[in-house]
């Protein structure tokens, strides 16, 4: 089973994964040392599922729209959403330690997800059909 990671309760789609909890509660007036790595290494995973939508910043309605908020990105272990390195470089949410171990064990390269690992996401946990 694929693990998620930035599916907080305000985001929508959720796509029916448990719920991170509230992402205002998940603020910190500062990021991890390295979050500029996070970040790049979430702008890179492997897309899974496009979407053509928009959306509000739901931390400031007052910011411009997000495009492709429901889309999907992978790194063949995690699950996230395209918007997720926008409000992690934005407001610093926190994310799992677990995911961050990952990421830095990696050393926050996205490594190659082969083909048949992303159709078992797609269909399996997203519960697509081909």
């Amino acid at each position: 089973m694929i693990r998620t990671v930035g599916f907080f309760s305000e985001l929508s789609p959720g796509w029916g994964f448990p719920l991170d909890g509230l992402m205002r509660d998940a603020v910190n007036p500062a990021g991890e040392a390295d979050e500029a790595d996070i970040v790049a290494y979430l702008r890179s995973g492997t897309g899974i599922w496009s979407e053509m939508s928009a959306g509000p910043d739901v931390l400031d309605p007052e910011a411009p729209d997000l495009s492709g908020i429901g889309s999907l990105f992978t790194d063949g272990t995690w699950l996230w959403r395209q918007d997720l390195p926008y409000y992690l470089a934005k407001y610093h949410v926190s994310l799992p330690p677990d995911f961050l171990s990952h990421v830095r064990n990696a050393g926050y390269r996205v490594p190659a997800v082969p083909e048949e690992r992303l159709v078992e996401i797609f269909t399996r946990d997203l519960g697509m059909t081909m």
